[in-house]
């Protein structure tokens, strides 16, 4: 995810009669509500669908964004913990480490597959 979200500023619409209306009546027996809310004080910003889906879409990527990042996080978690464990415990030599979303490409011949960890202990 390369773009930044871009904070768009909302304004109040602001009358002078907030909510208030005008009736009209209509030849077919209804009524029109006409709004009748005085000098406009300041204009509001428009709300519409395109606005709301820059929204939305701006919530999803970040929210994706953060998913990968928490998977990615958890991957460096465990290498580290591998790593200070190796070290502590001398053992610096014929170490490697490989991380596996699932053994659909590998046999498993010997070991055990760690499926929280996403990696083979031998």
């Amino acid at each position: 995810m390369t773009n930044i979200y871009e904070k768009q500023i909302w304004i109040d619409h602001i009358t002078e009669r907030p909510g208030t209306f005008r009736e009209v009546q209509n030849t077919d027996g209804s009524i029109t509500h006409i709004p009748d809310e005085g000098n406009i004080l300041e204009e509001g910003s428009p709300f519409s669908a395109n606005r709301m889906n820059y929204i939305e879409n701006g919530i999803y990527n970040v929210s994706r964004q953060s998913n990968i990042n928490k998977d990615n996080i958890t991957s460096l978690m465990i290498e580290v913990a591998i790593l200070k464990g190796n070290a502590l415990n001398g053992i610096g030599h014929n170490m490697f480490i490989v991380n596996f979303v699932n053994l659909d490409s590998v046999e498993l011949v010997h070991g055990v597959y760690d499926e929280v960890g996403k990696r083979l202990v031998i």
